[in-house]
């Protein structure tokens, strides 16, 4: 992928998810039914990034669909970061997003479960596990 990890902080994580915009919001979204707005961008984030590793197997960074589905990544990823959440599935679907700029990033499982006990992972993953009940780090 081309996109430039941003380093995550807590003041930039905090400012991704206006906690207290978030929880002035939640009585009345969870009394009315209201699907976040978050949530279908977090879908779409998901599938697009799906495809986007299913498609850099092929080992042609320039193949149009690659483009593609990486541009579908970050224009998701743009909206998520501009629209303030209303649920708590809202809240998970940033966390999730968090988890992208803070991950341990290696694949080997001893080394990313160590990495994960930084400061940076447990919050979010904290965060993440709060919001939607389940166990285990983001998904992405």
């Amino acid at each position: 992928m081309t996109k430039k990890a941003i380093p995550m902080s807590r003041r930039t994580l905090l400012t991704a998810l206006p906690a207290t915009g978030v929880a002035l919001a939640l009585p009345a979204a969870a009394a009315s039914c209201e699907v976040d707005p978050l949530v279908p961008l977090y879908h779409e984030w998901l599938d697009a990034r799906r495809e986007w590793r299913e498609l850099a197997g092929n080992g042609n960074w320039d193949d149009p669909r690659s483009l593609a589905a990486e541009a579908r990544e970050t224009a998701a990823e743009d909206e998520m970061l501009a629209l303030r959440p209303s649920t708590l599935e809202g809240v998970g679907a940033l966390a999730a997003l968090a988890w992208v700029y803070v991950s341990p990033g290696t694949t080997d499982p001893e080394e990313f479960a160590e990495r994960a006990k930084s400061y940076d992972c447990r919050a979010v993953m904290a965060i993440w596990k709060a919001c939607t009940g389940k166990d285990g780090y983001p998904v992405i």
